[in-house]
């Protein structure tokens, strides 16, 4: 699962470490350069519910191997076609098939693991996304440089196909799950008794305002970085692998932590990386004052905090869900996480347009994730740790 998200991942978010190279080949604005991510998260929003729906009908194998087969064609397809807009709706369609990423992954891990141990296991399955970050940030823009942005998105697509085709081969339920009686299937029309509870609806608009953040560092940080730092496209690639394997290690260590220091609970690993963030995201408002040797530990310490909380975020989610509804629950808070990439950066970029100069976006990001923190923070809680496997 986490090599499969990790392929989804570096093709369906490949744009973000090649915005460099979009910027001046197809001559944009700044802002413009916000439109990308969000055309993937516009497709991913637009199938979320469908999405968890089919992941609890059809099974993890088939979801996610279809979803990976369609992600990768598009974004491809992105790299060959010869205008902006052909372009943004090759991404779109793109999202369909990323949409199935996290309700197919999470559901595998609720499957395989008891609670006790679900934690750290989503933890390391939500690493994929970073770990696919690294490698496009790593491998996409040395490609570009060489032979063109073009051709390093098709080679972005590739590896999304061919991570399909191993998902399809490779792929089984744990064989508890594969003999046991069906249980009746979900129901959209049972979400409104879940959805009614006050804390989840605190946790499904965190996931909103979390995301949003996180989107706005993973669209923009490299630009940032080239303009403020007057580094190539190429070392703020780098800057932005390094952001991501911050979001790696944040990860892998509040799921640890999660599962034999907080007894299982997810709340406070998200609180404190979400403050993390807001720290970085402050110095970063102080631009070029920053010394240009602090740019490594910065871009590492934002990515901790921006990307540091999604593994606890969807294992909170799934075990509210439990297993008849873990694919469905997942689905739609990724109706939410997901709307918060769709929205984060175009705020971002419209700040940075309208103000001139990074430090009101990356202020305004400090104070909304700080605000998220301390909402997620005031929450009871909403598993009975007792209850779970």
């Amino acid at each position: 699962m986490t090599a499969a998200f990790a392929l989804s991942a570096l093709s369906a978010l490949a744009v973000a470490p090649l915005a460099p190279f979009l910027l001046e080949s197809l001559r944009l604005s700044r802002a413009h350069v916000g439109f990308f991510l969000p055309a993937v998260y516009l497709g991913g929003v637009l199938m979320a519910l469908p999405a968890g729906w089919l992941t609890d009908l059809l099974g993890v194998r088939r979801t996610l191997g279809l979803g990976q087969l369609l992600t990768g064609a598009m974004v491809a397809l992105a790299g060959l076609t010869g205008s902006l807009p052909l372009m943004l709706c090759c991404l779109v369609v793109a999202g369909f098939g990323f949409s199935v990423a996290n309700p197919a992954t999470g559901r595998a891990i609720v499957e395989w693991f008891p609670a006790r141990e679900r934690g750290m296991a989503m933890g390391i399955k939500q690493t994929g996304l970073t770990i696919g970050g690294i490698l496009g940030s790593l491998l996409l823009p040395p490609i570009a440089l060489r032979l063109g942005w073009r051709d390093a998105l098709v080679v972005a697509g590739l590896l999304s196909i061919a991570s399909a085709v191993a998902v399809m081969v490779s792929y089984r339920p744990p064989s508890l799950i594969a003999v046991r009686a069906p249980v009746e299937r979900p129901r959209f029309s049972e979400l409104g008794v879940v959805m009614r509870r006050r804390g989840v609806q605190v946790v499904f608009a965190a996931g909103f305002l979390l995301s949003l953040a996180q989107a706005s560092v993973l669209a923009y940080l490299a630009l940032y970085a080239r303009e403020t730092f007057d580094v190539s496209p190429v070392a703020a690639g780098q800057l932005l692998a390094l952001a991501q394997l911050g979001g790696t290690l944040a990860r892998l260590g509040w799921g640890f932590a999660s599962d034999h220091f907080f007894r299982s609970r997810r709340r406070p690993g998200v609180v404190i990386t979400a403050l993390t963030g807001a720290l970085a995201y402050v110095v970063f408002s102080l631009g070029a004052v920053v010394p240009s040797v602090l740019a490594a530990p910065l871009a590492f310490l934002a990515g901790a905090g921006a990307f540091g909380w999604v593994g606890l975020y969807f294992a909170l989610v799934a075990e509210v869900g439990g297993p008849r509804y873990a694919g469905l629950l997942t689905g739609v808070a990724v109706v939410f996480t997901w709307s918060g990439v769709l929205v984060g950066p175009l705020v971002f970029g419209a700040v940075l347009q309208a103000s001139g100069d990074y430090a009101w976006s990356w202020r305004l990001l400090s104070v909304i994730v700080v605000v998220t923190a301390l909402a997620v923070a005031r929450l009871e809680p909403l598993v009975q740790r007792g209850r779970l496997e």
